[in-house]
């Protein structure tokens, strides 16, 4: 099935390299040519502030992460956006463990290759959120999963409990992998085996341990991140909602996919047979591929099409990490040294268009863009107006997520955010601390200022009349400048 000339490439040797290179440049580049994190990296500070067992629209996970990249970094945010392609890692990682217990090695190698091309393990992944963190934890759950089912040993099933739990616990969403695989547990007759063992049953009780505090907090605090997640997906009831949203949904990640097939077609060229015989295949590796692989994603399509639920394509980041594994072991291609390095090559090519676009996108950029955003300058003379105000350092700020989120990551104080000054949504926040330390409320003056201005007079009565800033956005000088409004509530010095 191998040429020769291929046969003694050393795969493994190869597959590190690639991670290494990976989480290289994608940790080094956004770190070089952002300004200020994305929005979702901003959110993961304001939570991470303060480690609660849930926040208003996930679960702990992605909070705490943040919050120890924040630590070992000493509040560098190269460190954040290194976590984020180490869960890209976990799961190339993963891929190609279980890629290896099915194919030959470089075919493994290839169906890990081909998910560099889709942009849910590049572009997508600079954001440091729960998403990117379900890249990692879904596919070092099927791997584990795959292995416990197989062999029915402990410490495999301690896995898929540890990475299914920690997988609910960065996003629900996960539920949606994890019905499938029980499916696979039900319906195939070596993995019933596992039933008659103690094993799967210590992994489904550590699961359980993991996700407990979170599901006590939800009752403590009104199921707000449920009532978040339901909202998210509602929409008008129309017979047409449920057909158009699952459809659209699967475009996108059809879409998605196209660089994947570009970069896979290039194995097929030349003038010897391009196909390969088909890898011998267990019975048992059949069902779960295509369950594992595609079972995920068409069970979001099928919940779509049955309730009308309203898709989002980020939310199917981690739905095609095994769709590389699945081309090669379906439509095997034989290989060759001169098709292996035209591979090798397009691979390259692809990746260095990425990086360049995303790069010369913003530090050229004509129009507002989260990473040209003067996060910084603002935190700095907020700040700054602060301590020379009222003498003491700044202790809160309260506004929307994303300028709030700036002020209070780049200010060297440090605050704690109040969200939106809404006690549900910052379920951290005691009204009478921050009347006693004082706050700087801040909004967009272009969005509900009446309703803003009533609102934070009404509750806070000694807040000091607003101010309108204006700051210019990095890189682009001719672009309109940003402006906020700015009310100082002073410290009570009684």
């Amino acid at each position: 099935m191998i040429n020769h000339s291929v046969k003694p490439f050393p795969a493994e040797r190869w597959l590190y390299l690639f991670v290494f290179l990976h989480v290289f440049f994608w940790t080094l580049i956004p770190a070089w040519v952002r300004y200020t994190l994305p929005m979702d990296a901003i959110e993961g500070t304001i939570w991470g502030h303060q480690l609660v067992w849930g926040y208003d629209k996930n679960p702990f996970l992605n909070a705490w992460l943040t919050r120890l990249a924040l630590f070992l970094g000493d509040g560098s945010v190269w460190v954040i956006y290194l976590f984020s392609q180490l869960s890209v890692a976990a799961c190339f990682w993963a891929v190609w463990k279980l890629g290896k217990k099915i194919l030959p090695p470089v075919y493994a190698l290839i169906g890990v290759m081909l998910l560099e091309s889709m942009q849910y393990y590049n572009l997508h992944a600079i954001d440091f959120n729960d998403n990117t963190l379900e890249l990692g934890l879904w596919a070092l759950t099927i791997l584990y999963f795959y292995q416990a089912t197989l062999h029915n040993k402990l410490l495999d099933w301690l896995l898929t409990g540890l990475f299914a739990g920690l997988g609910m616990m960065a996003k629900y969403y996960t539920a949606v992998l994890l019905i499938p695989l029980a499916f696979f547990l039900l319906i195939n007759r070596t993995a019933r085996q596992s039933f008659k063992s103690k094993n799967i049953y210590l992994g489904l009780l550590l699961f359980i341990i993991i996700i407990l505090p979170h599901t006590i907090w939800l009752f403590l605090h009104d199921f707000i991140t449920i009532d978040y997640a339901v909202e998210r997906v509602s929409s008008p009831p129309t017979l047409l909602n449920h057909l158009q949203f699952p459809l659209h949904f699967a475009w996108q990640q059809c879409e998605v996919l196209l660089p994947a097939l570009l970069l896979f077609s290039i194995l097929f060229l030349g003038k010897k047979p391009f196909l390969a015989a088909r890898p011998p295949l267990a019975a048992f590796d059949k069902a779960f591929l295509l369950i594992a692989g595609f079972g995920p994603f068409l069970m979001t399509i099928l919940l779509s099409a049955i309730f009308g639920m309203k898709l989002r394509a980020g939310w199917g980041q981690p739905l095609l990490s095994l769709w590389g594994i699945l081309l090669v072991t379906w439509i095997t291609p034989r290989l060759t040294r001169e098709r292996f390095t035209a591979f090798i090559v397009l691979l390259v090519v692809l990746s260095t268009v990425m990086i360049s676009v995303y790069s010369i996108a913003l530090i050229r950029a004509k129009k507002p863009s989260s990473a040209n955003f003067p996060g910084e300058i603002i935190a700095r003379e907020l700040t700054q107006q602060w301590e020379q105000r009222y003498h003491t350092p700044l202790t809160y700020v309260a506004g929307p997520r994303w300028l709030a989120g700036n002020i209070a990551f780049y200010s060297k104080d440090q605050p704690t955010v109040y969200i939106d000054w809404d006690n549900k949504v910052s379920s951290w926040i005691d009204e009478s601390k921050v009347r006693q330390a004082g706050a700087i409320f801040v909004w967009d003056p272009t969005e509900a200022i009446q309703r803003s201005e009533k609102e934070i007079r009404a509750r806070f009565q000694t807040v000091g009349p607003t101010e309108i800033m204006h700051f210019m956005w990095m890189r682009n000088k001719t672009m309109e400048p940003v402006e906020i409004s700015v009310a100082f509530l002073p410290p009570n010095q009684e």
